[in-house]
């Protein structure tokens, strides 16, 4: 995703924008320094389907559709807006008490709360797959300190990606080094929120979404008009997922009203920053979307494919 949300204060405290105030010079040196660690940390801002291309490398995507049968021998669906998932009224994911393991920086801490979410992740989200007669096999969790060594269908032996979620195998690549931890700190809402973004996407592959989408983008081409706003819809929704997951955290009593606030508030700061290739959705629109998940928690309420142009923009 886009530009860094702002610096976080105090554990509990949720994160507020800072504002302007001094002179001339000061306001340029920000302003420059702002600009720099931007561009600095561009790559372990993005995520999602394309996270190759958004940390400034070759055009390509970072998930692939379903081949053949799904696991069960069910044919799969490629529908988006139509999709059963996505069906009137929608499902909710129910409140959830997950045991998250304590974070830390270290891979193999690390490791433990990425498993530790999956965990709880499907236990929400399988029930519902279900619910709408939809296979559901768990994704594989892939946690490095860094993405130097790393080889994987959808990016090959390039190292230059963020966090994101493979179709191809199932598997979401959380590398460390890529989550911004200078800035975040010890606030692992943050990244339990982008993890389950990822999650998001392994949902719309399990569901056929992402499938059926990928080919839509095929169609008309990834690059064109048409082809982005697809983009912008698939990550939207993930988004809006991700928003979902966290409301069944925090109505378990999994996630504080103070982390679920800087949850929302980093949604609002991340999207396509000027100049990206407008493939993710602007930071107004992937708060918009991770809100309504949060706050409406159904899986219709988060049928992107099927909302007007200007609200995946």
């Amino acid at each position: 995703m886009g530009h860094p949300p702002p610096p976080y204060g105090p554990p509990g405290r949720p994160p507020q924008r800072r504002r302007g105030g001094g002179g001339r010079v000061a306001g340029v040196l920000v302003l420059v320094i702002l600009v720099v660690v931007a561009a600095l940390v561009r790559v372990g801002v993005r995520t999602g389907v394309n996270a190759v291309n958004h940390a400034g490398g070759r055009v390509g995507y970072t998930y692939a559709p379903t081949a053949g049968k799904l696991p069960g021998g069910t044919a799969p669906i490629t529908e988006t807006g139509s999709n059963p998932l996505l069906a009137d009224p929608g499902s909710p994911l129910s409140p959830a008490r997950c045991h998250y393991a304590p974070w830390s920086t270290q891979v193999d801490a690390a490791r433990k709360f990425f498993e530790s979410a999956a965990t709880c992740l499907e236990q929400a989200w399988k029930p519902v797959l279900s619910a709408a007669k939809l296979p559901f096999t768990a994704p594989s969790v892939n946690v490095t300190a860094s993405t130097a060594g790393i080889t994987t269908p959808c990016t090959g032996s390039s190292s230059n990606f963020a966090a994101f979620y493979c179709g191809a195998n199932q598997t979401i690549y959380m590398p460390i080094s890529q989550l911004q931890t200078d800035l975040f700190g010890n606030h692992w809402e943050i990244y339990l929120s982008v993890f389950a973004h990822e999650y998001g996407h392994h949902v719309q592959a399990q569901s056929g979404i992402l499938s059926a989408a990928n080919k839509q983008r095929r169609e008309v081409g990834p690059k064109s008009t048409q082809g982005l706003e697809v983009s912008r819809r698939i990550e939207l929704q993930a988004n809006c997922f991700d928003g979902m997951f966290l409301s069944a955290s925090a109505g378990g009593g999994s996630l504080s009203a103070a982390q679920s606030g800087n949850a929302r508030e980093d949604a609002y700061g991340r999207g396509d920053a000027p100049g990206d290739m407008r493939d993710h959705g602007t930071a107004q629109h992937m708060g918009e979307w991770f809100s309504t998940g949060f706050d409406q928690n159904r899986t219709a309420r988060c049928n992107t494919f099927i909302a007007p142009s200007g609200q995946v923009s």
